[in-house]
């Protein structure tokens, strides 16, 4: 119907598995797990594409996947920290709101970390959303990306 996301179970892939996104073919380089204190469990992959670096993070929420596209950037810490005092944040010329905040804990399942603590912020406008992810070693890392539908990762394969 879609691919073949019904063979596979979105929050179940492993290292090396490919996928089809935008028309172009996806390899799973990592699988990570956050556990965060609302209970819910989200899967992320970091995937390589001809060099590219994304990451994939899947949730299976109330009966459905909850799935999101999205790419590092960089943005000073300064803006950061303001960003999430303020509830806004700029980046590439458009304004982004502060709508949901989570907070848990990430462990790599693939390099087998022990769990570290973080706080996200996601800050979303019409089309896309930045995650600030602000870890207990007061280090910061930002995402810039979109959520998808889950018909949109096709081609799934067990390399």
């Amino acid at each position: 119907m879609f691919g073949n996301t019904e063979k596979y179970q979105l929050n179940k892939l492993q290292v090396g598995f490919t996928f089809s996104y935008k028309k172009q073919t996806w390899l799973i380089k990592e699988v990570a797990e956050y556990h965060w204190k609302t209970g819910e469990i989200s899967t992320e992959y970091t995937i390589e594409n001809n060099g590219k670096t994304a990451y994939l993070e899947v949730e299976f929420y109330q009966g459905d996947y909850e799935v999101y596209y999205s790419e590092v950037i960089y943005i000073d810490d300064t803006f950061l920290i303001d960003a999430i005092e303020n509830n806004t944040i700029m980046y590439l010329g458009k304004e982004f709101e502060l709508e949901e905040t989570y907070q848990g804990s990430y462990k790599s399942l693939t390099n087998k970390s022990s769990r570290e603590r973080l706080t996200s912020y996601l800050f979303y406008n019409k089309e896309n959303m930045v995650t600030i992810e602000a870890w207990d070693d007061e280090t910061f890392e930002v995402f810039y990306g979109e959520e998808i539908k889950k018909k949109k990762i096709k081609n799934i394969k067990n390399s």
